[in-house]
């Protein structure tokens, strides 16, 4: 059942598509006005700056809050394109449960997992595409030694200058994502990492990048699904 049914809002413009695409590492040149990198499309679902009245993605932390988790992360994040967004579109969005699974062990600790669906669509009510975020809530700490150990292996944490503190934060912000653990260190090392993650729309963003420069001259993406493995922890905070 569709639920947070918000109407569209202002149209489409370009500079926050631009500002959200260069500070996630994209080149320019991929941007069209007729096609608007999918992973930008949901811009228009979050706000400008942190606003504690409008909340991206009520859905999950509905069931996160419902659940009893403090922390959550998304584990998988999927787009399926309908038509491309452009300059002046209106997008409105509501959102779905689509499962809740059950408690198991994972490196991050004991938890659950669900999906949560974003719609988004255009002012004439047509869909634009649906985005798909499968998320895992946990409790910090309670990972067994083994699972630990086996999680250590897996994705990434990188330490380097491209996925910087500052890096990161800025991509975030750019992307409209204002959770504290992209924002702010102690908020991350109270979630259990050393130091703040990349925002899925970023990771989102580099992989639809890759993509598209695979895809050059006149390729386009249709289907976009990052899997995390682990969260991107910039580890330098200072730089």
């Amino acid at each position: 059942m569709p639920v947070h049914r918000v109407a569209p809002g202002a149209p489409v413009t370009l500079d926050p598509v631009v500002r959200f695409w260069t500070a996630t590492g994209g080149d320019v040149g991929m941007i069209r006005v007729d096609r608007l990198p999918i992973t930008s499309t949901s811009l228009w679902t979050r706000p400008v700056r942190p606003d504690p009245d409008h909340v991206p993605l009520q859905l999950h932390f509905d069931v996160k809050e419902a659940l009893g988790f403090e922390h959550a992360v998304i584990a998988t994040h999927r787009t399926v394109l309908h038509r491309p967004s452009r300059v002046g579109d209106r997008v409105g969005h509501h959102q779905v449960l689509r499962a809740i699974g059950p408690e198991r062990m994972t490196a991050l600790g004991r938890g659950r997992s669900w999906e949560v669906d974003l719609v988004l669509t255009d002012a004439t009510g047509d869909l634009l595409q649906v985005e798909t975020f499968s998320a895992f809530g946990y409790r910090p700490g309670t990972g067994s030694r083994a699972s630990r150990a086996r999680g250590a292996g897996q994705g990434r944490q990188v330490d380097s200058p491209g996925v910087s503190g500052h890096r990161i934060r800025a991509a975030a912000a750019a992307s409209r994502v204002w959770a504290p653990v992209h924002h702010d260190v102690v908020a991350a090392r109270r979630a259990g990492f050393d130091g703040v993650i990349a925002c899925t729309q970023h990771l989102a963003a580099i992989a639809e990048q890759a993509r598209l420069r695979e895809a050059r001259p006149h390729g386009s993406v249709r289907v976009l699904e990052v899997r995390m493995g682990r969260p991107v922890v910039a580890r330098r905070e200072g730089s």
